[in-house]
């Protein structure tokens, strides 16, 4: 059967994080600081909701663009917290977490040939760009700036094969957050070469310093050019309901709406009852959790800078940090499977994250104070046996 698959499906890889999860599975008392996942349970009130919709009746078939009170909800938030007008009835879709959002997307507006600009490093685009035929083009995002991508550097991309622009801020793995600013300037381009940007939203509550969000979409010239992707998996603990949606023109809501029936029919009907129950709530929930997340962001800060060897931006957003390791000499991934197999903690490797990312391992800080300290303690041994090994 090997020979009879296609290769368009062989072109997509397994992705590194599995690979990495895969390694660590496999050892005893392992602290596993890779996951991208918030490490709290989904709160009561949305499982509770959950529950009352089993016992009203919500076991058929949904809408494949999702319920209509739900996308009201998700049209009244983008309106109040994304600077968003969305008409729920046309221009907003329920779906399988952002990931469906992000696969929709490239599939319905990506041509063979037509060029994907994405930020590297930046999360991994690449296999689902390569499997509808496009080509991924890596704009830099240099540790120098904060990992904040240069406008110039994406107007200097651009080509006349160039189709879309895929921006993820904030950012995994950088915990990067592009200003008003940025986000203007890069509006400009768009709007200049007439190019449509994903904009890929799914850390959009998890933020520090008073740091304020920016919508893409919400700038001028940007809602009809722009596919808004969001998920309720970080902000809300949710990532096992697989609930994102979409704002998009309505022309590619429709065919998001037409591929749905043809794929899954819709989203799970209870997992959206419990998606609206998070919207319309008040949102205590996501503080607290934002607030246990800062604190850990200052153990992780901390900490990494006190290993010699290693040093560690302050992430503005997200629950990642993205250290430098390079001054080990290995790989990312040799120092990462060297963390693992020999003091029994998982990272991710940086190169996962584009070629940029080389010389780097994202960790992740959605794990409890004491998981923090003591990975942190035996990343301070690794690199100690580390520079004894170099001598």
């Amino acid at each position: 059967m090997e020979d009879e698959i296609t290769q368009r499906s062989r072109a997509v890889e397994w992705s590194g994080i599995r690979v990495m999860f895969a390694l660590a599975d496999g050892i005893p008392d392992v602290i596993n600081l890779g996951i991208g996942q918030p490490d709290f349970d989904t709160p009561e009130f949305i499982r509770d909701a959950a529950k009352k919709a089993l016992d009203d009746g919500f076991t058929r078939y949904p809408p494949a663009k999702g319920f209509g009170d739900l996308r009201e909800a998700v049209a009244e938030k983008l309106k109040r917290e994304n600077g968003i007008e969305a008409d729920p009835a046309s221009e907003i879709f329920v779906a399988v977490g952002a990931m469906q959002v992000i696969f929709n997307t490239i599939l319905h507006v990506v041509e063979p040939g037509q060029e994907v600009m994405v930020i590297d490093p930046g999360y991994d685009y690449y296999s689902q760009i390569r499997l509808f035929g496009g080509v991924p083009v890596a704009v830099p995002a240099f540790e120098k700036n904060g990992f904040k991508v240069d406008p110039s550097d994406i107007r200097a991309a651009v080509t006349d094969k160039t189709r879309l622009l895929i921006l993820n801020t904030p950012s995994n793995p950088t915990g990067a957050m592009l200003d008003r600013e940025i986000l203007e300037s890069v509006a400009g381009i768009a709007v200049e070469h007439d190019m449509l940007v994903l904009s890929d939203e799914p850390y959009e509550h998890i933020v520090f310093d008073g740091n304020r969000h920016v919508s893409l979409a919400s700038l001028d010239g940007m809602k009809e050019r722009t596919i808004s992707a969001y998920t309720l998996s970080k902000s809300y603990a949710m990532t096992g309901w697989r609930v994102g949606y979409a704002a998009a023109p309505k022309a590619l809501i429709d065919e998001m709406e037409k591929l749905m029936e043809h794929m899954v029919s819709g989203v799970t009907a209870v997992a959206q009852r419990a998606a609206l129950a998070a919207i319309t709530a008040p949102q205590d929930c996501v503080k607290e959790m934002v607030a246990s997340y800062e604190r850990r962001r200052r153990i992780v800060h901390e900490g990494l800078n006190g290993i010699k060897g290693i040093t560690c931006l302050e992430p503005e957003s997200t629950f990642y940090a993205f250290p430098n390791i390079s001054a080990f000499g290995l790989s990312s991934w040799d120092f990462a499977r060297y963390l693992v197999k020999e003091h029994r903690v998982a990272v991710v490797p940086g190169s996962i994250f584009g070629r940029r990312g080389e010389g780097y391992v994202r960790l992740s800080f959605a794990a409890d104070d004491e998981k923090l300290e003591e990975g942190i303690r035996r990343i301070g041994r690794a690199a100690a046996a580390l520079r004894r090994r170099k001598g």
